[in-house]
């Protein structure tokens, strides 16, 4: 392979790259890209118009469609270098990291409301997008992250698996690495080199890990302590006194151990929340282990599965060496497989076709490319921006697209970016556009809110006196019984509930209902907490509960990106209809039809945009008065582009009235050409 003059890029770079080493990278790419193209006889795809490739960078790069006015002032500019202008713009908007931000959740499987954990983990990753967080940073901080939540949000990556360890590190090494392991957790694997051995070793490097929290336990003994007797001076006493005043001591002794029982609950969701590394605990293997290189029950000491080998690994040590061979420029995979994943991010396919399965992917068209990515990755340090920047910039990305579907088992050509529909946050997003306007700079700031209301009770907590210590315990003592006894009649409710129902008695099945619904309120262990006046249990109750207070978001959800609501988004809202990520398996989000979706768009809320006064577009459309302005208003807002001559003579009679304007509109919303990328 020949040497390219990628190496334009320094190692060590003041961010942002400049334009022209950007530029020359990106036409690197190209060249290598269409030398290769030539020799397999594969035509590469023409510019594409400045319409397309608008909506194009607004929708790869932003996550969203332009507005009206954004399109306008770019098709009317007369600027030579209005493409890469815009690029430029982009890449360093809010609407970017909004559009990663989302990539990365469904990635990585955030879940935020899932526990307290979730939602620390969702400031924290959102933060490290803000900030550009250099990727391999973002990594290691992840994958080394211990001690609790509070203190750590980081470690939210391991605690989104508490217990099950064993997944996360078969879903690490397919999110970071490129490869599925997985079969090789209960046997060798049977379609790749990987053995059950291997799974182990990797997985010992984690084998200390145990949810607990220390600081907790330090403070249970510290109020225990304070009210502790002193031990009795037996050199003064007689043997019948020695043996009264031992047996009364060890009495209290034993009545303090129930009270640090007792006031650990008042700990208790603390271990669910926190990583603790014991350097004595180490992993086994199975008991059904059935291959010769191990015995059942053998502790498994740590080892990588490919690139650089460790020695005696201190058990202290282990997550630290791990987080390190796996984001290290030196691993075989790791820098290829982020290259890789942002390729196929911007053009729709990967250039290692098989994106989590690299073992058995077919070979790639263009290997040395593969090479070329990761030495611009290496060259700009990780920042995933600047990288982004470059392939925004190749004329590959300018190419009209490639509507031929890729057969299964065989490479992309890569004569255009890959023909492909808005995924559910960019349809979503821009709805949310349309109907509110330019939204990006609308953050919300109730996560970070609710996550400082935890963190506050939790520093109140480790710093509470003994008294408040046996106080905070008392109280929630007495909210544990309320709330069994709430439950207990819950239950009951719900019973009579069923009945009224089966029964057909309407009113009463109702009254009941609603005084159920009343009642479950009641069984949340936050309830009875937050209704106390207690000045000492409002300060530390966020961090009695085992869940975070829930974020009140900073705007209406209609004025927020996807990126600023709770992730995963709800089952029934618009995102999930169309196929966004339920965050349980690494980018489970697809662009799959159904029918309900066209449903959807035909019946849904989403559409109100067309006919309510309350929202932005259906006033700017109501206020046209010719069926000329009517029409380039939705191609402009919908298409954003110019209707041609022959789109006019075709499409003005659509457009005459109010009713037939909202008709036609409804059908550009269902058309191919609103829905896909082109």
């Amino acid at each position: 392979m020949r040497f390219l003059t990628l190496l334009i890029i320094p190692v060590l770079h003041a961010a942002p790259l400049s334009l022209e080493v950007v530029k020359n990278t990106a036409r690197e790419i190209d060249n290598l890209i269409l030398l290769d193209q030539r020799k397999l006889k594969i035509p590469a795809n023409p510019i594409t118009d400045d319409a397309t490739f608008l909506r194009r960078s607004y929708l790869n790069i932003a996550g969203r469609l332009p507005s009206h006015s954004e399109a306008s002032a770019f098709l009317d500019s007369p600027a030579p270098e209005k493409r890469s202008e815009l690029i430029e713009i982009l890449a360093a908007s809010t609407g970017m990291k909004s559009r990663l931000f989302n990539y990365w959740a469904d990635l990585f499987r955030l879940q935020t409301n899932a526990e307290t954990n979730g939602l620390g983990w969702h400031v924290w990753l959102r933060e490290a997008v803000e900030n550009n967080m250099p990727y391999d940073e973002l990594v290691k901080a992840m994958l080394s992250a211990k001690g609790h939540i509070a203190e750590n949000p980081a470690a939210g990556y391991y605690l989104r698996d508490r217990g099950m360890l064993l997944d996360n590190v078969s879903n690490t090494v397919e999110i970071f690495l490129g490869h599925q392991i997985g079969c090789a957790q209960c046997h060798d694997h049977p379609f790749d080199t990987f053995t059950q051995m291997d799974y182990y070793q990797l997985a010992s490097f984690l084998g200390g890990t145990e949810y607990r929290f220390s600081g907790g336990r330090e403070k249970v003994r510290e109020v225990i302590q304070s009210g502790a007797p002193p031990r009795p001076d037996l050199s003064q006493m007689n043997p019948k006194e020695r043996r009264k005043a031992l047996r009364n001591f060890r009495k209290k002794g034993g009545m303090m151990r129930g009270e640090a029982r007792d006031i650990g609950s008042v700990f208790r969701y603390h271990n669910r929340n926190a990583i603790s590394e014991n350097p004595k605990r180490e992993l086994k293997l199975p008991e059904d282990y059935q291959y010769e290189d191990g015995l059942p029950g053998e502790v498994v000491p740590p080892q990588t599965i490919f690139g650089e080998k460790f020695e005696n690994v201190a058990p202290a040590d282990r997550r630290q060496v791990f987080a390190d061979w796996v984001a290290s420029p030196e691993n075989p995979y790791f820098t290829k497989v982020i290259a890789n994943r942002l390729w196929a991010y911007t053009f729709g396919d990967g250039v290692v076709p098989e994106i989590d399965n690299w073992s058995n992917s077919p070979h790639p068209l263009y290997p040395n490319l593969v090479d070329l990515l990761e030495n611009a990755m290496v060259a700009a340090d990780y920042d995933i921006t600047q990288f982004l920047r470059i392939l925004y910039h190749t004329d590959l990305f300018q190419r009209e697209v490639s509507t031929e579907e890729t057969p299964q088992g065989t490479p992309a050509r890569f004569a255009g970016p890959k023909l492909r529909r808005m995924t559910a946050e960019e349809l979503r997003d821009s709805f949310i556009t349309l109907a509110a306007g330019v939204v990006d700079e609308n953050l919300n700031d109730g996560f970070a809110s609710a996550w400082n209301d935890y963190t506050d009770s939790y520093s109140f907590l480790m710093e509470a006196t003994p008294k408040e210590i046996r106080q905070l315990n008392d109280i929630a003592d007495k909210a544990e019984i309320k709330r069994r006894a709430a439950r207990a009649e819950s239950a009951k409710l719900r019973s009579q509930v069923r009945r009224a129902k089966e029964s057909g008695n309407t009113i009463e099945f109702r009254r009941l209902a609603r005084k159920a619904k009343q009642m479950r309120k009641k069984t949340s262990p936050n309830y009875t907490l937050r209704s106390s006046k207690n000045e000492t249990v409002q300060k530390a109750r966020a961090a009695l509960t085992r869940r975070a207070p829930r974020a009140q978001p900073s705007h209406p959800p209609y004025k927020l990106r996807a990126s600023e609501l709770p992730s995963p988004d709800r089952p029934n809202s618009l995102a999930r209809e169309f196929g966004a990520s339920d965050r349980e398996t690494p980018s489970a989000g697809h662009t799959q039809a159904t029918a309900p979706q066209i449903l959807r768009l035909l019946n849904g809320k989403e559409t109100s945009i067309l006919t309510s006064n309350k929202n932005k577009f259906a006033r700017s459309l109501n206020a046209l008065t010719t069926p000329e302005e009517r029409l380039e208003f939705l191609f402009l807002s919908l298409y954003s582009a110019k209707p041609s001559p022959a789109e006019k003579d075709l499409f003005l009679p659509e457009v005459q009235t109010k009713e037939t304007t909202t008709t036609f509109a409804r059908a550009i919303l269902t058309s191919n050409r609103f829905l896909f990328v082109q």
